[in-house]
């Protein structure tokens, strides 16, 4: 009988700080409870804000802090188990005070946005989601793939499309500082890959946006990604491990100085790799891939704790090689029997934060940080007497030195004003080059050096006349040194509080976006065998976003959104060349290859629905519902479906957890998704045949569509807690019907004409987690 008491027996420690939001300084006295423990379990802070609460029973909890004067804050459920402590940073927001009372009339719901000058289409995530919804494996990409008017490219990459825009208007920010993709596999001209390089053991709660973001963001047309790492235990060393399909992971926190500093750290090697080492290959019989990643957090504040010194970094290395038929004598297709393709793809980001509380109303916050990716795609045929040795050669390099700086004071509870900026100095080589199979000789395309200045001013101001309005107007502006374009850009948001469960919310945003870097430096021969580079002067992309919102909280767990958006799209490059229909944001990576002009329109509009119940008492769900319109116009009139069109999307996950008496819980979860097929441009079978590769009709752009897009993915895990050691065990399974969902038409030289691409099928992700 001793082992079951000692299980039943085990607690845990939950601790942290209480600050105030908009200042950062510590609140004192502010009162801590464990809501569903009997009796009920609490605290109150200390003078520097710190609370402890001891002997927390392992299991879900939810964590309740109030403060006089100030707004409540209810987490989501937390997982407490035996081996980690759980560390919150809890960040209140003081309610307007009248001359009689302090009105709070907000009531404060997970998943509610971190950033308040954030009041649409935003909402908050923890990494606890990103295990939790199935299919998502960690990655807050595919976990994104849940949410109103969010969908993805394809089965096996984390691009996604937005609300009708490309996936290349997604912005992601880490630490205040603008990360340029960091994903494994990444392409260039981009903003996914086939996996996030960011590790789920430093992930702190992060925000997600899908438009009409607040003036602090820039250089952006669909979303924001705004990430977060948290700090390591300050008190006690503490161990990960975890064993799956997808890596090797080791992750290991603790103090440098006993409740000071500390450090966080996690590194991740392919299991893919080490598979393809010992001659199993699971991604195809002739594709080695491997990649492996490194994260880590230090953490140094001051003895006083008015300043917080902080230096971060991530890192990836990625390579794909798709090897030849080994029998000789079986070679007939170059794209398929005998071209080898070599595909590196490596990224780091390494800086440090420095934040300094200036008195008891405003803070300084200033990042360094220096970013670096470098892309490399070589094809290569073996047959040589019949075929050219090179087929396609790029080379991507792009490194950034970044700064970012803000300054913030709140005069009352009625006004905070942020002011800021982001500079990054660019430094940039590109190169590709292509083999012209008409003409029989090997064309440079893009060919380019140097470095460039590009800086981002903002200010914006958050003002609440009411206990019931909250308005908040900015400015953002854009400049880049290459070509001296600037932007300037006014955001504006107006929420309205009916009452405690409902809230009414109207937001405009001027955005800008300066094209992939590459696309400046398009090379272009004339016919007497010159060339230039007609796309050096190409206009900042914009896009004016309105969005009204309504959100209603239905009883205690439950809530229902609904927006409805606009969107309008500027200066989008577009192909000078007669007749041409490309539209430069229809294309889903790379770099234009031919002269732009600066006169491409578009448009987006549609609505969003979320209807969710807040996992509680071993539930949860999430259904969300878009339809959506997606076209684009050229300088001649003619108006498109974009690539992205697919109209409508549905989307649902459940999940949920049964807790056994001996100890131990089961987890089931489940998403269906569920939408428009992408559009493509029907391809010309003749030409096609002749050019070897997909040419399509460009009367017809994008006028096919694939089929509906049909997916359902399960997650099965088990949790476990024992002395010393906590375990789980998780099996995700993305496609469990294995169906076969069109992803494009192509060319497909074995048979010599036109076909569909289908995308992945059935992928099971099976991990073991280990904490001690």
């Amino acid at each position: 009988m001793l082992l079951p008491l000692m299980l039943l027996a085990q607690t845990q420690t939950i601790k942290g700080t209480v600050i105030d939001k908009d200042t950062r300084q510590p609140l004192v006295g502010a009162t801590v409870v464990v809501e569903d423990t009997q009796p009920v379990m609490g605290g109150i802070t200390d003078e520097n804000g710190q609370f402890r609460l001891q002997g927390v029973p392992v299991g879900r909890h939810s964590i309740r802090c109030s403060y006089l004067g100030y707004e409540k804050f209810t987490t989501d459920n937390l997982i407490v188990n035996s081996v980690k402590e759980v560390v919150l940073h809890i960040e209140l927001v003081e309610a307007i005070a009248t001359t009689e009372e302090v009105v709070i009339l907000a009531q404060e719901t997970p998943n509610q946005a971190i950033n308040r000058m954030s009041v649409v289409s935003t909402r908050s995530f923890s990494v606890e989601e990103t295990e939790r919804y199935a299919g998502s494996v960690n990655d807050p990409g595919r976990m994104a793939v849940g949410f109103a008017g969010v969908q993805s490219i394809k089965d096996n990459s984390s691009e996604l499309i937005i609300r009708g825009n490309s996936a290349a208007g997604l912005l992601w920010r880490l630490e205040g500082i603008d990360i340029p993709n960091p994903n494994h596999f990444a392409r260039a001209g981009s903003s996914g890959g086939g996996i996030t390089v960011f590790s789920a053991q430093l992930l702190d709660n992060s925000d997600f946006s899908t438009g009409a973001f607040a003036a602090e963001y820039g250089n952006a047309l669909s979303g924001v990604f705004d990430m977060h790492f948290r700090k390591g235990n300050r008190e006690q060393r503490e161990y990960r491990f975890k064993a799956g399909l997808l890596g090797l992971d080791f992750a290991a926190e603790g103090p440098f100085k006993k409740g000071r500093s500390s450090y966080l750290l996690n590194y991740r090697y392919s299991t893919l790799g080490i598979l393809n080492d010992l001659g199993f290959r699971l991604v195809g019989e002739r594709i080695d891939n491997n990649f492996q990643d490194l994260s880590f957090n230090l953490y140094f504040p001051s003895k006083d704790n008015n300043t917080v010194l902080t230096i971060f970094g991530i890192g990836g290395l990625s390579e794909e090689l798709w090897e030849p038929v080994a029998e000789v004598s079986s070679w007939q297709i170059p794209s398929t029997d005998y071209e080898t393709t070599e595909f590196i793809s490596n990224m780091g980001a390494t800086g440090l934060t420095l934040t300094h509380l200036l008195d008891e109303k405003s803070y300084l916050k200033a990042v360094v940080a220096a970013t670096a990716n470098f892309i490399s795609i070589r094809d290569d045929t073996l047959n040589t007497r019949l075929e050219p040795a090179l087929i396609n050669e790029e080379a991507y390099k792009e490194s950034r030195i970044s700064g970012s700086f803000f300054y913030n004071r709140k005069f009352n509870s009625r006004f905070t004003l942020k002011t800021g900026f982001f500079a990054s100095q660019l430094f940039f080589d590109f190169e590709r080059q292509a083999y012209d199979f008409s003409e029989g000789v090997l064309n440079r395309l893009t060919d380019g050096s140097g470095n460039a200045f590009l800086l981002q001013p903002y200010l914006q101001g958050s003002i609440r006349p009411t206990e019931k309005l909250t308005l908040n107007l900015g400015l953002h502006s854009i400049w880049l040194g290459l070509n001296n374009r600037f932007s300037l850009e006014p955001r504006a948001a107006l929420k309205l509080q009916l009452n405690e469960q409902q809230a009414l919310s109207l937001a405009y945003g001027l955005h800008g976006q300066i094209l992939p870097l590459g696309t400046y430096f398009t090379e272009v021969k004339a016919a007497d065998g010159s060339s230039s580079m007609p796309n050096r002067d190409l206009k900042i992309m914009k896009s004016h976003h309105l969005v009204l919102g309504y959100n209603r909280l239905i009883g205690q767990g439950l809530r229902l959104n609904v927006e409805a958006y606009y969107q309008r799209l500027l200066h989008v490059p577009v192909s000078t060349r007669p007749g041409s229909t490309f539209w430069i944001l229809n294309q889903r990576d790379g770099y234009a290859t031919e002269a732009l002009s600066s006169q491409g329109k578009g448009t987006n509009y549609g609505l969003d629905l979320t209807f969710e119940r807040f996992f509680a008492k071993g539930l949860f769900f999430l259904l969300s519902a878009s339809l959506y319109e997606s076209t684009y116009e050229l300088p001649d009139g003619r108006v498109f479906d974009t690539r992205y069109n697919g109209n409508y999307a549905l989307n649902g996950m459940l999940g949920k957890e049964v807790s056994f008496k001996k100890g131990g819980t089961l987890q089931l979860g489940s998403r269906l998704i569920y939408g428009g097929g992408l559009r493509y441009t029907p391809g010309d079978p003749l030409l096609s045949r002749l050019e070897r590769e997909h040419v399509p009709l460009e009367d017809l752009a994008y006028t096919g569509q694939v089929g509906d897009y049909f997916r359902i993915d399960l997650r099965l895990s088990y949790r476990k807690n024992l002395p010393g050691f906590a375990y789980i065990l998780s099996l995700d399974v993305q496609n469990v019907t294995n169906r076969q969902n069109i992803r494009d038409e192509i060319y497909n030289p074995a048979i010599h004409g036109l076909e569909f691409r289908t995308q992945s099928g059935l992928i099971p992700v099976i991990s073991f987690q280990l904490d001690f």
